[in-house]
């Protein structure tokens, strides 16, 4: 990777960490909207902090497209830059948790950053790969099957530990932050 594009990969990174960290607080500044709470967290569940990863990283999108211009590995490239970091949050936060016990701040805040830079990283990557055409389809399909799913399980989500606040489970005596 040359070093333009590593500075973009930095730059970009750096930009979703600083809006993913803004929409941790956005939901509660805008007075709980419902509207707010597609994109920002409402809780302290993993689910929720995954949007902080995956709106900016969204939204940036557009921006990079109009830099970059039509490259070839562009739309899986995007999948992966909004993808990975899901996974490597939830992989890093409760891999470290079982074998050290309770979770720590900075240490979520440096797996967050780092999920960030990875997804950056490997999809500023991807860029220039070769992808058939069934490689775009499942990237275009698994981006909007992601935007779906942060758009709606916020509102309605299952009994599952992705979903469970920590603070709602001490607070209230159960596992289900709820948006009203």
């Amino acid at each position: 990777m040359s070093e333009s594009w590593k500075r973009r990969s930095f730059l970009s990174a750096l930009t979703v960490i600083f809006v993913g960290s803004f929409l941790h607080f956005a939901w509660e500044l805008s007075g709980r909207v419902s509207l707010v709470a597609v994109f920002a967290a409402v809780n302290e569940s993993t689910w929720e902090h995954l949007k902080l990863a995956f709106w900016p990283t969204l939204a940036l999108t557009p921006f990079q497209r109009r830099i970059y211009g039509p490259l070839p590995g562009w739309l899986p490239a995007t999948a992966i830059r909004c993808t990975l970091p899901s996974f490597l949050i939830v992989a890093l936060f409760y891999g470290y948790t079982a074998l050290l016990g309770p979770h720590h701040f900075t240490v979520d805040i440096a797996i967050f950053a780092c999920a960030v830079f990875a997804g950056e990283w490997l999809g500023h990557a991807a860029l220039y790969g070769c992808f058939g055409s069934r490689a775009k389809k499942c990237a275009l399909g698994l981006l909007l099957l992601e935007a779906v799913l942060f758009s709606t399980l916020t509102f309605r989500h299952p009994d599952f530990f992705l979903f469970h606040d920590p603070k709602a489970s001490v607070l209230q005596g159960n596992n289900r932050g709820k948006v009203v």
